[in-house]
């Protein structure tokens, strides 16, 4: 990526207004460069807001390498970081370990989410415990079959757990929940 875009963007994942930084974390979650990862984990880590410490997350679980993801696990298990931020490294997870070994922090990360007191820290939890075949998650995940709180613009955390349950059973692609 050329340098004077990449910076751009790194600003308007900082600087920018949600509109923008949600842009730029879109375009810069598809650039697997070495620089801008490292910078996007900077984010992650020292930014004093939590919006673009959420997106720098969400970038991470696209364009990160396997080594991005104890970044990722330290913050879904630091209590003290906000709800947003841990919900979207839970997802960041998901989707960057997919086709990789899952290590043990990763899943104690994700096994401590699934009993978090936000539901949408529980609810990416249950997606990242599924997709990443996490069998240890099962009787997490049956618990939460009864956990009928909602995340904005998904569904709840119980439709959630039935379908990383039956990711974990083996079914192939099962449909997602309806958005309400």
């Amino acid at each position: 990526m050329i340098g004077f875009k990449r910076r751009r963007l790194v600003r308007d994942l900082v600087d920018g207004d949600e509109v923008r930084r949600w842009e730029a974390a879109t375009a810069l979650s598809s650039v697997p460069d070495a620089r801008t990862v490292r910078t996007v984990e900077r984010v992650l880590q020292s930014d004093r807001d939590e919006g673009p410490r959420a997106a720098a997350a969400y970038v991470l679980g696209f364009s990160g390498g396997p080594e991005a993801a104890h970044l990722l696990a330290r913050t879904l298990a630091d209590r003290d970081e906000s709800v947003v931020v841990r919900a979207y490294a839970a997802e960041a997870l998901g989707h960057l370990l997919q086709h990789e070994m899952v290590l043990a922090e990763v899943r104690a990360a994700i096994l401590g989410g699934l009993r978090d007191a936000a539901p949408e820290v529980r609810f990416w939890c249950a997606f990242a415990a599924g997709v990443l075949g996490l069998q240890e998650s099962r009787l997490h995940l049956e618990r939460l079959g009864s956990d009928h709180e909602t995340v904005d613009g998904w569904w709840s955390v119980a439709e959630e757990a039935r379908w990383a349950l039956r990711v974990l059973d083996g079914e192939e692609d099962p449909p997602l929940p309806q958005r309400p």
